[in-house]
């Protein structure tokens, strides 16, 4: 990967929807070889995929947590999971080393919809459940590690 690989990932994360030749402009290229260098970092997996943002907030979710979970010994880990596919407030559930098995990036509509979430990961399997809300949250440019 060299500057030119690394400059079109940046822009590429910043918005997905630039055309090869708004990139080719940004870049100092063609069209053709902007075309052919994101393909060739599409292919090797470098840029997994473009996506929409989603707004939590739209659908009423604004209150976020992080729910650390603890299994009871007899639940599987994979069981679990699949268990959280319909729980729709589990944006994503990260399999974790330490004291607890899972933590759980949650959205809900209010306390009342977390305290529901709360009952619902102890109904499929959870011995012990912390939920800490977030207060803010500030992203950070993937990309720095291109570097």
């Amino acid at each position: 990967m060299d500057d030119i690989d690394r400059q079109l990932v940046r822009l590429l994360v910043a918005d997905g929807r630039l055309s090869y030749q708004e990139l080719a402009r940004m870049v100092l290229l063609s069209s053709n070889s902007t075309a052919d260098r994101v393909r060739r970092l599409r292919h090797s997996g470098t840029i997994a995929g473009y996506h929409a943002e989603f707004n939590l907030a739209s659908v009423g979710c604004t209150l976020h947590a992080l729910t650390d979970v603890k299994l009871k010994e007899h639940v599987a880990r994979e069981d679990f999971e699949d268990a959280l596919e319909g729980v729709p407030q589990v944006l994503s559930a990260m399999h974790t080393t330490g004291e607890f098995d899972y933590q759980l990036r949650i959205a809900c509509t209010g306390t009342a919809d977390l305290q529901n979430l709360v009952d619902t990961v102890r109904r499929l399997g959870a011995r012990e459940v912390q939920s800490r809300i977030v207060l803010g949250e500030r992203r950070f440019d993937p990309t720095r590690l291109l570097a």
